[in-house]
């Protein structure tokens, strides 16, 4: 990625921006595939080709809670029923019509572009920059990865870290990620500078993070990042921007209404540009003449506007630091702000504005920036404060001085066997950024600093065999997810949280309460989780049978796929999986039919093959069932199946419960009937095929609840 000198980075294009950035990724990915893979489409616009519209037709339908308003599709939608001929030709994906009758049809091809296809140029933008395509939108072998996580292979670092394969995959991409100046020589990495930060400030600020991250750039000094690092202070980093004074701004007279809002812009308010003209007044009339009349007037507007001031010119802080309607002596007030008074207040002015206006950009990108650094799974946030995950571990791998070493340089310095500048770096599906690394690769470790690195990590646990380290680390984190559970989520809240599912009009309450970073049938698939482990009597490992990516935090990020259930637990005995849908009753005869009889078959078929004795039932919860689901799933238990994995096995006896949210909330109440309940719905289904009680679910429910 490149930027101009005194621009400021952002990893997620304005046009795509969404809270819920791995999901969003991993969605386009998956949109991309199908229109390349699939339909065999070029990546271009109409004429030339149909791909950008229908990926954005794909985008709304399969995100309908985030893309709830397309009025330039809509209007597409509308208009093409007016061209029949075209309309089919859209429908039938046929560009070679389209393209031979493109004369007669100019007016609504201009109607694709804005706002269809230039959205999905932007959206797609945001895989370019994170390198899981590149620029002609091709999936880059990083991209298959992330689509196909059964191929990941970790290092021997990576497996020392108790995080998932999207979490690497992410990880891997941030430690290469570079922002290149216009001439392509000088880059600055973010993700090395978070890591350096932490490692030299075990826990620091969230807003000092985020602007150290954020606000530097490949035109930054990074001699004395050590000190500057140790001792900055909350939006002190606009000090470092350059800012160019417009020479209609270097002059002693007070500058005319028009010029004046030529350069003091708010593009989102016109209102708000006026707030700004009557301060500039007032402060132009106090500074020419101090007399209480003009003090007042000038505290009296700052009063009344303080926010939007505040934010416009003192970098969210508070420009006069008096308590509101108090009024200080004209002079004393002169001498402690005379630096705004004096001969060059234009351009103090234009100054504060314009790192005012930097800090404000710095910390709406930095938005964006903080949630794909979770993805990461290595850097925690909380109760306003960053730090790393697993910090004995990540001090062992992540050098410090090495890290010193990666965050700026210029490629004309740079010796590396694997690209040489900035277009083997990033431009193109096959460039190293595209490429598929290993931790240990990007860092250009020998194998003495691997076997070195774990040596330190055998330090850091006395006593304890280097091959079970993994696992006291997993054991660790499984302690610290159930303290998690119990403060974040008791049982009654649990229950509340649930119920809130029931109705849509509550989705950005429960995101509110759980994650703004996930989507809510993500973050239902999580609840539900938590429910069956409280169901269990809290005996299940939760945290290793989610299918689910999860942040340092515990928080749920997006559902890592991979052709499993949503939810699998592996005990001793038996083999529990869940699959949770909020999807209504209608949808889920299209929806859910084949993937959940599919893990389901395919689960059993593997603990046959491999002899385990385990008895395996799957449970699919959903707010509300279709009458004719509830009973397919009934009747599958009476036929031999064949897996999907395996042609050649077959398996009987596939058990697939539904359960309500409802139901599922009093089950939370019955841990001590746990075992029971599921042999019991294992009998349920052992009863006599020719004997079908189409009321069998709810005298089933009925009877335990």
């Amino acid at each position: 990625m490149k930027i101009a000198k005194g621009h400021i980075f952002n990893l997620m294009d304005t046009n795509g921006r969404r809270n819920d950035v791995t999901n969003a990724i991993q969605g386009y990915l998956t949109i991309l595939n199908d229109i390349q893979n699939n339909k065999k489409m070029t990546w271009a616009a109409l004429p030339a080709s149909l791909a950008q519209y229908e990926f954005y037709r794909q985008a709304i339908e399969r995100s309908p809670e985030v893309f709830q308003q397309h009025r330039p599709f809509d209007q597409l939608t509308e208009k093409l029923k007016s061209y029949p001929d075209f309309q089919d030709a859209v429908t039938r994906e046929d560009c070679n019509w389209i393209r031979n009758n493109t004369a007669s049809y100019c007016p609504i091809l201009k109607l694709f572009d804005k706002g269809i296809e230039d959205r999905a140029r932007h959206y797609t933008t945001n895989l370019v920059k994170l390198g899981f395509a590149d620029g002609q939108r091709e999936i880059s072998p990083v991209g298959e990865l992330l689509l196909n996580l059964d191929k990941l292979k970790k290092d021997s670092l990576e497996s020392m870290l108790p995080i998932d394969g999207v979490n690497i995959i992410y990880l891997r991409q941030l430690l290469k990620l570079r922002i290149f100046d216009a001439n392509e020589k000088r880059y600055y990495s973010p993700f090395h500078m978070a890591l350096f930060v932490l490692l030299t400030k075990p826990r620091v600020s969230e807003t000092d993070f985020l602007e150290l991250v954020q606000g530097f750039s490949p035109y930054s000094d990074f001699e004395d990042i050590e000190n500057y690092i140790a001792g900055y202070k909350a939006g002190q980093i606009t000090d470092k921007i350059e800012i160019k004074i417009p020479e209609a701004i270097r002059q002693k007279e007070k500058l005319p209404k028009d010029l004046f809002k030529e350069y003091f812009k708010n593009r989102k308010s016109g209102r708000t540009v006026e707030i700004y003209w009557e301060f500039y007044e007032a402060l132009w009339e106090y500074a020419e003449k101090q007399t209480p009349d003009n003090l007042n007037k000038l505290l009296l507007c700052y009063e009344e506007n303080k926010a939007i001031l505040n934010k416009a010119f003192g970098k969210g802080l508070n420009i006069f630091r008096q308590k509101t309607g108090e009024r200080p002596s004209v002079n004393d007030f002169y001498k402690k702000y005379k630096k705004m008074f004096g001969a060059d207040r234009n351009e103090y002015l234009y100054v504060c504005f314009m790192q005012s206006k930097n800090l404000d950009q710095i910390r709406e990108y930095s938005d964006t920036t903080k949630r794909i650094f979770k993805a990461s799974g290595i850097i925690r946030f909380d109760s306003g404060f960053a730090e790393l995950a697993y910090r004995e571990l990540c001090t062992c791998i992540f050098e410090k001085s090495k890290i010193r070493k990666y965050i700026s340089g210029n490629t004309e310095d740079e010796s590396h066997a694997s690209y040489d500048g900035y277009g083997e770096y990033e431009v193109g599906v096959n460039s190293y950024f595209c490429k598929v690394t290993t931790l240990s690769e990007i860092f250009d470790y020998s194998q003495q600093e691997i076997t070195q690195a774990k040596e330190n990590i055998k330090t850091k646990f006395p006593g304890i065999a280097f091959e079970k380290i993994p696992d006291i680390i997993a054991d660790k984190r499984k302690t610290e997810f159930a303290g998690f559970v119990e403060r974040t989520y008791p049982q009654n809240k649990v229950k509340e949280i649930l119920l809130l599912f029931t109705d849509r009009k509550n989705d950005n309450k429960i995101k509110e309460i759980v994650s703004p970073d996930a989507t809510v049938p993500t973050i239902y698939e999580y609840m539900v989780g938590i429910a069956w482990y409280y169901f269990s009597g809290k005996r299940i490992d939760l945290l290793e049978s989610f299918n689910l990516t999860l942040s340092a935090n515990f928080e749920p990020l997006v559902h890592a796929g991979g052709g499993q259930g949503d939810i699998v637990i592996y005990e001793e005995d038996k083999v529990v999986m869940l699959e949770a849908t909020l999807m209504n009753a209608n949808s889920q005869k299209r929806g859910e039919w084949e993937p959940v009889l599919r893990h389901s078959i395919n689960l059993k078929a593997e603990e046959e093959k491999a002899q385990t004795g385990r008895e395996v039932t799957s449970f699919f919860i959903a707010d509300k069932f279709d009458f004719n689901t509830i009973n397919i799933w009934k009747a599958v238990a009476s036929v031999p199946l064949q897996s999907t994995v395996d042609k050649d096995k077959l398996t009987e006896n596939v058990v697939i419960m539904p359960v309500s949210t409802e139901e599922l909330c009093s089950l939370m109440d019955k841990e001590q009937e746990y075992d029971r309940i599921i042999t019991d719905v294992h009998k349920l289904f052992e009863v006599d095929k020719s004997k079908f009680d189409i009321h069998w679910r709810d005298k089933f429910m009925e009877s335990i609840i």
